[in-house]
């Protein structure tokens, strides 16, 4: 698996942990700081050729 494929991988991790947070009423800052991992993610992602 190349680096792109495994990008897309974690970012499926990670975009569902957020909504299992949202979902659960977690705090603002919980939700905040896991939407930052996230975007982290995505903008590696969109970095890699």
């Amino acid at each position: 698996m190349n680096q792109k494929e495994q990008l897309m991988q974690r970012i499926e991790e990670e975009r569902k942990k957020l909504n299992a947070l949202l979902e659960s009423g977690v705090t603002v800052g919980d939700a905040y700081e896991q939407s930052r991992t996230l975007d982290r993610l995505i903008e590696q992602y969109m970095d890699c050729q």
